[in-house]
């Protein structure tokens, strides 16, 4: 079952039984348990504790002073290594790298990456930031003790008849442990140490059992838009929300979101702001010299192709092909993890690993993707994109939103490519505002008037 399908049976299993019925210790889990079936009947994996995993977090627990974490902290920041790019000598965090250095008492939280686990502490500007896997390491630990007694939810015959109903193979008690472990190893690390008047976090809808533990200390929480946020997505086109594993508020890029979580989602989030994309800002003022100036001697365009987790290899041969009968272009591709394996037949496609994307598509003449995000990244360098439209994913994210005025063709395969490859060429795009501007001058406001 594609991934749009999924989402076409959820909505229906949520408009024909009473899924807020299905509780656990007072809340509706089923906000949370509907992220993971739309995973699992759409094909997607659960990252699981491997043993290399393990052995990442274990090496990371040092990486930074955990002893940070006993100071009196009015903000905390949950954020990811992998968010990390390369501005000049440092990696920056793209979503919230604005904040450490302008936030007063504010503590960075940041999960390693599954690979390297943290950078080295030379390479960040950050100097308020520990590792959070202390409190993965607890997360695990709590999570197989509870593996001993069964889970209680109210109405769990309501949950058994979705899916013998609809023929679906669900491990939901599992889950139910995952929400509550995290729960509560944020209850404990909260018992240790002061706790925050404010929690900022990207990416919530993976940590609901850390929303659910700060709302029961009274510690507000926000949102920080990390990627696509909208109709689209299964974080953000629920029927129902559990307001207590929900955040109080969401930052997002522009007026698009902006409009979503107002007027066709308003129950998501109480507060909605406007701040903008650091990352975009920090790297346009940086990024002054084209990183292609060289190339362009030897080819008449250069096309930065943006890779997407899951589908690396369907975009890597449809790009393969194009390059073969486009020999005057320079394919730059740009895997979604530095370690993916992709093999190209052609002398004018290059990879480019570890690089900062930002950099490439401000200077890109044309931007190929199936549905990532630098596509709106995209219309803040004027820089058009070629959507190749696997399983209808990029019309259906990005349709309503950015048509052929704004620079974006939608294309299902090769054959379509020269039409829309000459109507970039020949175009004079209205490239639209996703992004608003000033973000450090937004986010510090926001984050001032919801710590009172």
């Amino acid at each position: 079952m594609t991934y749009l399908e999924a989402i076409e049976l959820v909505k229906d299993i949520e408009s024909k039984y009473d899924v807020m019925s299905i509780r656990y210790k007072g809340i509706s889990v089923w906000p949370y348990l509907r992220l993971y079936l739309l995973d699992g009947i759409s094909g997607q994996t659960e990252v699981k504790a491997s043993g290399s995993v393990i052995k990442v977090v274990l090496k990371s627990l040092f990486a930074y002073n955990p002893f940070k974490v006993f100071k009196r902290h009015d903000v905390w920041l949950f954020t990811g290594c992998e968010r990390r790019k390369r501005i000049g000598d440092k990696m920056i965090h793209r979503i919230s790298g604005g904040i450490s250095a302008n936030v007063d008492k504010c503590l960075m939280i940041e999960k390693p990456d599954l690979l390297l686990g943290h950078y080295k502490k030379k390479d960040i500007e950050e100097k308020n930031i520990v590792s959070e896997s202390w409190l993965l390491i607890l997360f695990h630990l709590i999570e197989r003790i509870l593996r001993f007694s069964r889970p209680s939810l109210e109405n769990e015959d309501v949950m058994r008849n979705v899916l013998v109903d609809n023929e679906v193979t669900f491990d939901y008690l599992h889950y139910v442990r995952m929400l509550n472990a995290k729960r509560l190893s944020m209850l404990w690390l909260l018992a240790l140490v002061r706790k925050p008047r404010l929690v900022l976090m990207e990416c919530p809808y993976d940590s609901m059992g850390y929303m659910w533990a700060c709302h029961q200390k009274g510690i507000k929480f926000l949102e920080l838009q990390h990627g696509v946020a909208g109709a689209s997505h299964n974080a953000y086109n629920a029927r129902y929300y559990e307001k207590r594993m929900q955040p109080d508020g969401i930052c997002v890029f522009g007026s698009e979101e902006y409009r979503y979580f107002t007027e066709e989602e308003p129950q998501y989030a109480k507060s909605v702001y406007m701040t903008g994309l650091y990352m975009l800002e920090k790297a346009d003022a940086f990024f002054r010299k084209d990183i292609f100036g060289k190339d362009r001697e030897n080819y008449s365009r250069i096309i930065v192709v943006s890779g997407q987790k899951g589908f690396e290899q369907q975009l890597a041969e449809w790009i393969d092909i194009i390059a073969a009968e486009h020999k005057e272009i320079l394919f730059v591709y740009i895997p979604r993890m530095a370690d993916e394996v992709l093999h190209f037949s052609r002398d004018n496609i290059r990879i480019a690993r570890n690089v900062n994307i930002y950099e490439y598509l401000k200077w890109a003449d044309i931007h190929i993707t199936i549905s990532s995000t630098t596509c709106l990244e995209g219309q803040y360098y004027a820089t058009p994109t070629i959507f190749y439209d696997y399983g209808d994913r990029a019309s259906t994210y990005y349709g309503k939103l950015l048509k052929e005025e704004n620079g974006a063709v939608y294309i299902k395969n090769v054959e379509e490519f020269d039409k829309a490859y000459y109507t970039i060429k020949k175009g004079n795009f209205n490239f639209k505002e996703v992004f608003v501007h000033n973000h450090v001058e937004r986010i510090v406001k926001v984050i001032k008037d919801n710590k009172r």
